[in-house]
Protein backbone atom coordinates (compact mmCIF):
# COMPACT_ATOMS: atom_id res chain seq x y z
CA UNK A 1 0.00 0.00 0.00
CA UNK A 2 1.46 2.99 -0.82
CA UNK A 3 1.65 6.21 1.66
CA UNK A 4 1.44 9.53 0.51
CA UNK A 5 2.39 12.32 3.08
CA UNK A 6 1.79 16.08 2.90
CA UNK A 7 5.02 18.67 3.17
CA UNK A 8 3.87 21.19 5.90
CA UNK A 9 6.06 24.54 4.97
CA UNK A 10 6.72 26.28 7.81
CA UNK A 11 7.54 30.29 7.09
CA UNK A 12 11.06 30.98 8.89
CA UNK A 13 11.11 34.18 11.06
CA UNK A 14 14.42 36.26 9.49
CA UNK A 15 14.75 37.47 13.30
CA UNK A 16 14.04 34.19 15.02
CA UNK A 17 15.60 33.43 18.11
CA UNK A 18 18.59 36.18 17.84
CA UNK A 19 16.10 38.65 17.98
CA UNK A 20 14.94 37.20 20.71
CA UNK A 21 18.45 37.09 22.54
CA UNK A 22 19.44 40.53 21.35
CA UNK A 23 15.82 42.15 22.75
CA UNK A 24 16.84 40.91 26.14
CA UNK A 25 20.56 41.86 26.31
CA UNK A 26 19.16 45.88 25.37
CA UNK A 27 16.91 45.21 28.27
CA UNK A 28 19.70 44.05 30.65
CA UNK A 29 21.52 46.85 29.99
CA UNK A 30 18.68 49.20 30.11
CA UNK A 31 17.84 48.09 33.38
CA UNK A 32 21.39 48.00 34.49
CA UNK A 33 21.64 51.84 33.53
CA UNK A 34 18.42 52.63 34.69
CA UNK A 35 19.55 50.94 38.48
CA UNK A 36 23.09 52.62 38.23
CA UNK A 37 21.14 56.05 37.25
CA UNK A 38 18.93 55.43 40.36
CA UNK A 39 21.82 54.44 42.80
CA UNK A 40 23.78 57.86 41.24
CA UNK A 41 20.81 60.17 42.17
CA UNK A 42 20.54 58.64 45.70
CA UNK A 43 24.23 58.92 46.36
CA UNK A 44 23.92 62.28 45.56
CA UNK A 45 20.98 62.79 47.64
CA UNK A 46 22.71 61.45 50.52
CA UNK A 47 25.59 63.25 49.87
CA UNK A 48 23.72 66.41 49.92
CA UNK A 49 22.19 65.19 52.99
CA UNK A 50 24.43 64.51 55.05
CA UNK A 51 27.10 67.05 53.94
CA UNK A 52 25.94 69.58 56.56
CA UNK A 53 26.95 67.12 59.19
CA UNK A 54 30.44 66.08 57.45
CA UNK A 55 31.66 69.95 57.76
CA UNK A 56 29.81 70.11 60.64
CA UNK A 57 32.07 67.21 62.08
CA UNK A 58 35.21 68.45 60.56
CA UNK A 59 34.86 71.92 61.92
CA UNK A 60 34.33 70.19 65.03
CA UNK A 61 37.54 68.82 64.70
CA UNK A 62 39.74 71.48 63.69
CA UNK A 63 37.84 73.61 66.60
CA UNK A 64 38.97 70.49 69.30
CA UNK A 65 42.80 71.11 67.85
CA UNK A 66 42.40 75.03 69.02
CA UNK A 67 41.29 73.95 72.41
CA UNK A 68 45.13 73.85 73.79
CA UNK A 69 45.98 76.64 72.08
CA UNK A 70 42.51 78.54 73.56
CA UNK A 71 43.83 77.76 76.99
CA UNK A 72 47.50 78.43 76.23
CA UNK A 73 46.51 82.19 75.37
CA UNK A 74 43.86 82.81 78.33
CA UNK A 75 46.69 81.61 80.82
CA UNK A 76 48.68 84.15 78.72
CA UNK A 77 46.65 86.71 78.98
CA UNK A 78 45.47 86.07 82.23
CA UNK A 79 49.14 85.85 83.93
CA UNK A 80 49.73 89.18 81.78
CA UNK A 81 46.80 90.82 83.48
CA UNK A 82 47.78 89.55 87.00
CA UNK A 83 51.07 91.53 86.21
CA UNK A 84 49.59 94.58 85.20
CA UNK A 85 47.01 94.48 88.28
CA UNK A 86 50.98 94.10 90.05
CA UNK A 87 52.61 97.42 88.69
CA UNK A 88 49.13 99.62 89.04
CA UNK A 89 49.15 98.19 93.33
CA UNK A 90 53.14 99.03 93.05
CA UNK A 91 52.26 102.34 91.58
CA UNK A 92 49.67 102.88 93.90
CA UNK A 93 51.85 102.35 97.14
CA UNK A 94 54.97 104.54 95.77
CA UNK A 95 52.22 107.15 95.32
CA UNK A 96 51.24 107.00 98.73
CA UNK A 97 54.91 107.40 99.93
CA UNK A 98 55.49 110.06 97.58
CA UNK A 99 52.60 111.98 99.19
CA UNK A 100 53.46 111.15 102.95
CA UNK A 101 56.86 112.01 102.04
CA UNK A 102 55.59 115.58 100.81
CA UNK A 103 53.54 115.92 103.04
CA UNK A 104 56.07 114.93 105.72
CA UNK A 105 59.01 117.22 104.06
CA UNK A 106 56.09 120.13 103.97
CA UNK A 107 54.94 119.97 107.43
CA UNK A 108 58.92 120.18 108.51
CA UNK A 109 59.44 122.55 106.57
CA UNK A 110 56.33 124.98 108.02
CA UNK A 111 58.12 123.92 111.67
CA UNK A 112 61.24 124.53 110.83
CA UNK A 113 60.84 127.29 108.53
CA UNK A 114 63.00 126.20 105.61
CA UNK A 115 63.10 128.97 102.90
CA UNK A 116 64.85 129.44 99.99
CA UNK A 117 68.42 130.67 99.93
CA UNK A 118 68.14 134.57 99.96
CA UNK A 119 66.56 137.68 101.80
CA UNK A 120 63.32 135.85 102.41
CA UNK A 121 60.65 135.54 105.13
CA UNK A 122 58.59 132.26 105.05
CA UNK A 123 54.91 132.47 106.60
CA UNK A 124 51.90 129.93 106.02
CA UNK A 125 48.84 130.74 104.31
CA UNK A 126 45.89 130.92 106.72
CA UNK A 127 43.29 131.69 104.12
CA UNK A 128 42.23 131.24 100.02
CA UNK A 129 39.64 131.25 97.93
CA UNK A 130 36.75 130.76 98.62
CA UNK A 131 37.22 132.15 101.84
CA UNK A 132 38.28 135.50 100.71
CA UNK A 133 38.56 137.13 97.13
CA UNK A 134 39.71 135.49 94.37
CA UNK A 135 43.44 135.43 93.44
CA UNK A 136 43.97 136.13 97.32
CA UNK A 137 45.58 134.71 100.19
CA UNK A 138 45.65 135.26 104.20
CA UNK A 139 48.63 134.95 105.30
CA UNK A 140 49.87 134.62 108.83
CA UNK A 141 52.34 137.20 109.62
CA UNK A 142 52.29 141.00 109.04
CA UNK A 143 54.57 143.74 110.20
CA UNK A 144 55.59 142.67 113.63
CA UNK A 145 57.73 140.08 111.58
CA UNK A 146 58.66 142.88 108.52
CA UNK A 147 56.16 142.52 106.21
CA UNK A 148 55.36 145.20 104.42
CA UNK A 149 53.10 146.68 101.38
CA UNK A 150 54.79 145.79 97.85
CA UNK A 151 57.09 143.15 98.97
CA UNK A 152 57.23 140.24 96.84
CA UNK A 153 55.72 136.61 97.55
CA UNK A 154 57.31 133.64 96.35
CA UNK A 155 56.50 130.28 96.44
CA UNK A 156 59.89 128.97 95.30
CA UNK A 157 63.07 130.81 95.07
CA UNK A 158 62.36 131.81 92.10
CA UNK A 159 58.75 131.76 91.45
CA UNK A 160 57.09 134.60 91.74
CA UNK A 161 53.27 134.43 92.74
CA UNK A 162 52.25 138.32 93.91
CA UNK A 163 52.52 140.87 96.22
CA UNK A 164 51.80 142.47 99.39
CA UNK A 165 48.87 144.62 99.20
CA UNK A 166 47.76 145.05 102.92
CA UNK A 167 49.49 144.51 105.87
CA UNK A 168 48.47 144.74 110.00
CA UNK A 169 50.80 143.44 112.71
CA UNK A 170 49.88 139.66 112.42
CA UNK A 171 48.00 139.58 109.45
CA UNK A 172 49.17 140.08 105.59
CA UNK A 173 46.99 139.93 102.19
CA UNK A 174 48.40 139.10 98.97
CA UNK A 175 47.13 139.81 95.51
CA UNK A 176 47.99 137.12 93.46
CA UNK A 177 49.78 138.30 89.83
CA UNK A 178 46.59 136.52 88.29
CA UNK A 179 44.34 138.95 90.20
CA UNK A 180 41.83 140.34 87.45
CA UNK A 181 43.20 143.54 86.32
CA UNK A 182 46.93 143.31 87.76
CA UNK A 183 49.43 144.73 85.27
CA UNK A 184 53.29 143.15 85.18
CA UNK A 185 55.93 144.37 83.07
CA UNK A 186 58.51 141.11 82.08
CA UNK A 187 60.04 139.27 79.39
CA UNK A 188 59.87 136.03 77.35
CA UNK A 189 62.73 134.09 79.13
CA UNK A 190 63.77 132.52 75.68
CA UNK A 191 64.04 135.34 73.76
CA UNK A 192 64.21 138.46 75.89
CA UNK A 193 61.52 140.54 74.22
CA UNK A 194 59.77 142.75 76.70
CA UNK A 195 56.19 141.60 77.60
CA UNK A 196 52.83 143.69 79.47
CA UNK A 197 51.27 140.89 81.01
CA UNK A 198 47.38 141.42 82.70
CA UNK A 199 45.81 138.84 85.14
CA UNK A 200 42.45 138.05 83.72
CA UNK A 201 41.66 136.03 87.15
CA UNK A 202 41.76 132.52 88.39
CA UNK A 203 44.96 132.00 88.24
CA UNK A 204 45.10 132.72 84.53
CA UNK A 205 47.44 135.65 82.67
CA UNK A 206 47.30 136.81 79.00
CA UNK A 207 48.86 139.24 77.00
CA UNK A 208 48.15 140.95 73.47
CA UNK A 209 50.61 140.83 70.95
CA UNK A 210 51.55 141.20 67.29
CA UNK A 211 51.12 137.92 65.33
CA UNK A 212 54.85 137.65 64.17
CA UNK A 213 55.87 138.05 67.82
CA UNK A 214 57.76 135.31 68.75
CA UNK A 215 56.24 133.19 71.52
CA UNK A 216 55.01 129.69 71.36
CA UNK A 217 53.57 127.58 74.49
CA UNK A 218 55.84 126.50 77.68
CA UNK A 219 57.60 129.72 77.10
CA UNK A 220 58.11 131.34 80.66
CA UNK A 221 57.32 134.90 81.40
CA UNK A 222 59.93 136.10 83.92
CA UNK A 223 60.37 140.07 85.51
CA UNK A 224 63.38 141.80 86.40
CA UNK A 225 64.64 143.55 89.46
CA UNK A 226 66.93 142.67 91.99
CA UNK A 227 65.66 139.20 91.19
CA UNK A 228 64.65 137.44 87.90
CA UNK A 229 61.81 135.68 89.12
CA UNK A 230 59.63 133.53 86.78
CA UNK A 231 55.67 135.07 87.18
CA UNK A 232 54.03 132.78 84.21
CA UNK A 233 54.25 130.08 81.73
CA UNK A 234 52.43 130.11 78.55
CA UNK A 235 49.70 127.29 77.92
CA UNK A 236 48.16 128.42 74.92
CA UNK A 237 48.22 131.00 72.17
CA UNK A 238 45.20 132.45 69.97
CA UNK A 239 45.83 134.06 66.61
CA UNK A 240 43.51 136.36 65.06
CA UNK A 241 44.74 137.07 61.95
CA UNK A 242 42.13 139.56 60.50
CA UNK A 243 43.89 141.86 63.33
CA UNK A 244 47.06 140.78 62.62
CA UNK A 245 47.23 139.80 66.71
CA UNK A 246 46.69 137.21 69.09
CA UNK A 247 46.27 136.41 72.52
CA UNK A 248 49.04 134.29 74.87
CA UNK A 249 47.02 132.33 77.53
CA UNK A 250 49.18 131.95 80.28
CA UNK A 251 48.66 130.73 83.95
CA UNK A 252 50.96 131.32 87.43
CA UNK A 253 54.10 128.91 87.54
CA UNK A 254 52.50 127.12 90.68
CA UNK A 255 49.25 125.71 91.24
CA UNK A 256 47.97 127.93 94.35
CA UNK A 257 45.68 125.49 95.68
CA UNK A 258 48.92 122.91 96.62
CA UNK A 259 50.92 125.16 98.62
CA UNK A 260 50.53 126.02 102.42
CA UNK A 261 54.04 128.34 102.45
CA UNK A 262 55.47 131.01 100.90
CA UNK A 263 58.04 132.94 100.98
CA UNK A 264 58.36 137.01 101.20
CA UNK A 265 61.18 139.23 99.82
CA UNK A 266 62.30 142.36 101.57
CA UNK A 267 65.03 143.97 102.88
CA UNK A 268 65.59 142.90 106.43
CA UNK A 269 66.68 145.98 108.39
CA UNK A 270 69.45 145.53 111.05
Amino acid sequence: MKMTFQIKHTKHNLLGSNYLKILIIFLIILVVFLVFSILGSARSLVSDFFSPFVKGGNYFYKSLELVPQFFADRNKIISENQNLLDQIENNRLDLIDYESIKSENQRLREELKIKPVGNLVSVSIIARSPQIPLDSLLLDNGTSNGINNDDLVLAGERILIGKIVKTSKNIATVSLSSFAGTISYGFVARTKEPLEIKGIGGGGLEVKIPIDFDIVVGDKIMVGGPLELVVAVVGAIEEDRSSGFKNAMMSLPVNISKINTVFIYHTIKE
